[in-house]
C-alpha cells in the first residue's frame, strides 16, 4: 500500500461504517507502516494498516460487526489480504505498553483516527527491533529531541511497562546498540 491508497481505503471504511448506521465515533491509533508514511513521512510502502483501538466502550462493541463487515467489503472491493487492517498487535503487546491518547488526525465519517507521539512509536520500533523498525528508528530519531541512549530509554520507560520491557529485553538492548553504539561509550 501506499499513502494515498492508505487514506483511500479508511475513507472508504468510514464511509462504510456510516453506510451501516455508525454514527458515534470509533477511535483508533494509527500505528506501524502506516504511521511512518503517513505521518514521519518515511519512503517506504506497506503490506497493512496496523491500529490500536483506542477505546473498546460500549458504543465500540455495538460498532464491531459493522466494522468486520466494512473491513471485509473494502478487502474483496480492492483484492486486498483478509488481514490488511489489522488489530493483532495490540492483542500482542497490551499488557507490555501504557497506550498514549493520542492526537486526532483525520476523520472518515464515524472513524476517527488518532496520531500517537513520535516517541511512542519509537519506542514500539525499539521494542520490535526488526531491520525495517530499526530503519524507521533512523527516520523518527531526528523527528524528536532524543539524542542519546538515555534519552530513548526514558521513553522507553514512559512507554513500555517493566514487564514489556523484561520480557523484551534482548531486542531492547539490540535495537539501542544499534542505534546508539554500544553501552559503554560514554554519553555527553
Amino acid at each position: 500500500m501506499q499513502s494515498q491508497e492508505i487514506e483511500q481505503y479508511l475513507s472508504e471504511l468510514g464511509a462504510e461504517l456510516q453506510s451501516q448506521g455508525i454514527t458515534k465515533p470509533v477511535r483508533m491509533l494509527l500505528i506501524g507502516g502506516a504511521y511512518m508514511m503517513l505521518l514521519a513521512k518515511a519512503p517506504r510502502i506497506t503490506d497493512d494498516i496496523d491500529i490500536f483501538w483506542i477505546e473498546e466502550s460500549e458504543d465500540f462493541h455495538k460498532a464491531r460487526l459493522a466494522m468486520r463487515d466494512a473491513i471485509q467489503i473494502i478487502a474483496s472491493k480492492y483484492t486486498l489480504q483478509p488481514n490488511w487492517f489489522n488489530s493483532l498487535t495490540q492483542m500482542l503487546i497490551y499488557d507490555k505498553i501504557v497506550m498514549p491518547k493520542g492526537k486526532l488526525w483525520r476523520r472518515f465519517g464515524p472513524l476517527h483516527v488518532y496520531s500517537p507521539p513520535k516517541e511512542y512509536m519509537l519506542a514500539l520500533k525499539i521494542m520490535a527491533g526488526r531491520d525495517k523498525d530499526i530503519a524507521d528508528c533512523r527516520i523518527l530519531l531526528p523527528q524528536t529531541n532524543i539524542r542519546t541512549r538515555q534519552q530513548a530509554q526514558k521513553v522507553l520507560d514512559r512507554y513500555v511497562l517493566p514487564d514489556g520491557q523484561k520480557d523484551e529485553a534482548e531486542t531492547i538492548k539490540y535495537s539501542l546498540k544499534v542505534l546508539f553504539g554500544p553501552e559503554s561509550e560514554n554519553e555527553q
